[in-house]
């Protein structure tokens, strides 16, 4: 935004056509937290949900620690996005997240998580927990207080820089998870499918690899938290992938739709005896990344029947969160089928919470109720009717949709009114 529109709007008036100001909303997650940090002094003395954090810059040497609260309140939740409801207003996810601080230790090579940091051991030990722990530390330097977003993981609040980590607490670990890490043995794509197929959270799986948990024994690295997301999104999406590909194809063409966070998605289940995944991400004019200009702007990526063999550039984690969980509802149906998203992002989601709001959007539109059709053109036709952007945009990029398609798409519209 113009400073001069923020200065004339002062949070009150909504100039720029957001229903809330980001500038507040991000203060007054701050307020009681600067009002606590002063009694800390050089102490911390807190619940851990337990949560990890590991820094990707200076890579491969990172910053690596827990993560911990003031607030034993919502303590499960904080980290827990898989948990969190579609209806959480965007204020509740970063209040939530403004009380979740980061605590760093020095930077330690991702390779050598068999060195002998007292941190790295503890944070290692404390992610394991299925319960809040509590954690003691002392920190010398002067806490940052901020909130950071990115579009990859949650909202990050304070950060320390701690001198000492003692976990005071015993962790209660459950008997599945701890045979998986102590099997060095056992490569890191199996140790992720064993615990997704255990009924583990996708968060979860992804701070357990993120702190060098999984894998064989001379392998295992610590992992950057924003890498881990997608990397644990991409290997469950793959293990269902080679599961669904003996399915029988899908009887019915299906429609889904749900919006969250002023995030619209469309997903159409495309009846075929393969599997194929397009996904396309758009920007409504107005928005964060679209501010002015009218023109459709549109990325995309593709996979066939064999999967992606490079990383999805266009689209990066939204891509594998949206398909994990295509793929889940899949296999959940006992079905194959060749599948289309589209996601159109509006001017109400100025501040990026994380790839977990792609995936939990995804999820809960694949369990609303759905529309059925006899033809493509028919399902085209009724999604053309609710998107911003017209579809010839999106049928240029998708390589499921072909010519014939699109004829039978305009000779049906002309058939048939709007």
């Amino acid at each position: 935004m113009k400073k001069e529109l923020c200065l004339r709007c002062k949070g009150g008036k909504f100039l720029c056509g957001i229903s809330y100001c980001p500038i507040i909303v991000k203060n007054k997650a701050l307020a009681p937290i600067r009002k606590i940090l002063p009694s800390l002094k050089n102490k911390y003395y807190g619940p851990s949900p337990p949560s990890i954090f590991v820094g990707r810059f200076g890579y491969p040497k990172v910053f690596i620690g827990p993560m911990g609260s003031l607030n034993w309140d919502n303590i499960e939740l904080m980290d827990e996005p898989d948990k969190w409801k579609t209806d959480f207003a965007l204020e509740n996810v970063i209040n939530l997240r403004a009380k979740l601080f980061r605590f760093m230790g020095e930077p330690i090579n991702v390779s050598n998580i068999s060195s002998s940091s007292k941190i790295l051991e503890v944070t290692q030990e404390q992610i394991q927990a299925d319960n809040p722990i509590d954690l003691e530390i002392k920190f010398s330097n002067k806490p940052k207080i901020d909130l950071s977003f990115n579009n990859y993981t949650q909202p990050l609040g304070v950060r320390f820089k701690i001198d000492s980590l003692t976990m005071v607490s015993n962790p209660k670990i459950n008997n599945i998870l701890d045979k998986v890490v102590n099997d060095t043995d056992l490569n890191a794509l199996t140790a992720v499918d064993n615990l997704y197929q255990s009924k583990y959270s996708v968060t979860q799986i992804s701070r357990i690899l993120s702190a060098g948990l999984l894998g064989e024994k001379n392998k295992r690295k610590l992992v950057p938290t924003r890498w881990s997301i997608t990397a644990t999104d991409d290997i469950i999406g793959n293990s269902i992938r080679e599961r669904i590909s003996s399915y029988k194809p899908l009887e019915e063409l299906l429609v889904f739709y749900n919006s969250y966070l002023d995030n619209d998605f469309w997903t159409l289940f495309i009846p075929k005896d393969y599997w194929q995944f397009n996904y396309h991400e758009s920007w409504k004019q107005g928005s964060s990344w679209n501010p002015s200009d009218p023109s459709p702007d549109i990325l995309t990526d593709n996979e066939g029947p064999n999967g992606r063999k490079s990383y999805a550039t266009n689209t990066v984690g939204g891509y594998y969160a949206a398909r994990l969980a295509v793929l889940e509802k899949l296999e959940r149906l006992k079905r194959i089928a060749s599948v289309i998203t589209i996601r159109e992002v509006g001017r109400g989601y100025a501040i990026p919470l994380g790839v977990w709001q792609v995936r939990e959007n995804m999820r809960k539109s694949l369990n609303q109720p759905h529309a059925k059709f006899d033809s493509l053109a028919d399902a085209l036709k009724y999604v053309e009717k609710r998107l911003t952007i017209p579809i010839i945009y999106y049928y240029r990029r998708s390589p499921i949709l072909n010519r014939k398609t699109l004829d039978d798409f305009f000779i049906s519209l002309k058939q048939q009114s709007y």
